[in-house]
């Protein structure tokens, strides 16, 4: 889905290729329930209830203001398989997820991965996020220190764009893609 099919508000999104590559990693496919932390306009949560119909999404944000963008897109959209929760995760929760997807971890990083892991299915997915280095560093010393094998990528998209009588690539912030998955 294109950017500028999603209504944006004031809230973080995830840029189209990057949505396109942390979903590719997701394979939600062969899942039946998905969690997306940090949601910020559900731009992830959107795409992946869209191409998926049959997938339960679970979509979790502390901020309101981006639940209530998010609410504007499942309208516009007409989605009815995304629930959302107003909370800081980690969350109480009952579901066990296929795939959990962490967009935002709001300082909470090793609680929210001791978390994702009890969450998660065996064989289960998990794909992170980040703009910020020390951030994905951190995340990685966790997954290390917890045995769990994981694959790191750096996402540099530029766009082209005109400028005066020229054109440049316009970048945009890296992105640090973290994937790995609950061991069986």
């Amino acid at each position: 889905m294109k950017d500028d099919c999603f209504i944006r508000g004031n809230v973080p999104m995830t840029k189209e290729e990057v949505r396109t590559v942390s979903l590719a990693k997701l394979q939600l496919d062969k899942a039946d329930k998905f969690l997306d932390v940090g949601t910020g306009t559900g731009s992830i949560a959107i795409e992946a209830a869209f191409l998926y119909p049959h997938l339960e999404v679970t979509t979790i944000d502390s901020n309101q203001t981006a639940l209530d963008v998010l609410n504007q897109n499942l309208t516009k959209f007409q989605l009815k398989n995304i629930q959302s929760i107003l909370g800081k995760a980690p969350i109480e929760l009952e579901d066990k997820f296929d795939a959990i997807f962490v967009g935002g971890t709001g300082g909470n990083m090793s609680e929210i991965l001791d978390w994702s892991f009890q969450r998660l299915k065996l064989g289960g997915r998990l794909v992170l996020n980040f703009i910020l280095l020390e951030n994905a560093l951190s995340a990685m010393v966790w997954l290390e220190n917890h045995h769990h094998l994981f694959q790191t990528i750096q996402m540099n998209v530029s766009q082209f764009t005109k400028l005066g009588q020229g054109h440049y690539f316009k970048p945009q912030n890296p992105v640090i893609i973290i994937e790995t998955r609950k061991e069986e």
